[in-house]
């Protein structure tokens, strides 16, 4: 194969980095037909939804939406930094590659739903809301974070029961940083936590993820001081 063709060739296939590595795609966890559809642009609802928007921003201390930008960041560290749960990142590599794996999840299943229900976020429906983060360019239906950060705590959850109650608190506030940004709708949160609480279910049925969670779930209370 000349030297032309063999690059031709290498830049046609995926890596990872660019593709990421889902654990399974939309047709798994169909949100298009799983969801009901996102309110109307002019419905009351939506209406309602802008103006709890623009009243959260106003009035959220400096200090909540410092929070809520932070909170634009995903992963196993960012979601665990609004937890008493805390674990150098270096003795985990098993757990972060797991949570890894379920943003690429999420990424893929809510594409598909954001494309086909395409909401638009508050700033392109009232120019008055001015978001802190910049705006995505994706639907705003469901919330991507409001989906990974719900599948998230519903995975670690059952590696750390103990835990659990304030694993689902932070994901409950890691999606309210969303509307404090001004990037989401009150109903997008909502279907973001059906939509994680479907992928969970989805993952912990999937033979590959079932491979993994177990050496994480061993390697995280390890790492915590906890008893398996």
């Amino acid at each position: 194969m000349g030297a032309v063709a063999f690059a031709a060739l290498a830049l046609s296939q995926p890596t990872f980095a660019e593709e990421g590595h889902p654990y399974f795609g939309s047709e798994t966890v169909n949100l298009l037909d799983l969801l009901v559809p996102p309110p109307a642009k002019d419905s009351a609802e939506t209406k309602a939804e802008l103006v709890e928007v623009k009243q959260l921003m106003a009035s959220t201390s400096e200090s909540r939406k410092q929070q809520a930008i932070a909170d634009n960041e995903e992963g196993l560290q960012p979601f665990l930094a609004g937890t008493s749960i805390k674990v150098d990142a270096a003795t985990v590599p098993l757990t972060t590659a797991l949570v890894q794996r379920i943003l690429d999840t999420e990424e893929v299943v809510t594409g598909s739903a954001k494309k086909g229900f395409a909401r638009p976020r508050p700033p392109l429906v009232d120019e008055e809301i001015k978001p802190l983060i910049k705006l995505s360019k994706s639907g705003a239906y469901p919330s991507g974070h409001s989906t990974n950060s719900t599948a998230i705590a519903i995975v670690l959850s059952k590696m750390l029961p103990e835990k659990k109650e304030e694993l689902m608190q932070r994901a409950n506030d890691y999606a309210l940083s969303r509307l404090i940004v001004g990037v989401h709708y009150r109903s997008d949160l909502g279907a973001g936590h059906a939509a994680g609480a479907l992928m969970a279910q989805a993952l912990m049925q999937n033979p590959d993820f079932q491979k993994e969670f177990e050496p994480a779930k061993t390697e995280l209370r390890k790492a915590l001081g906890l008893s398996m």
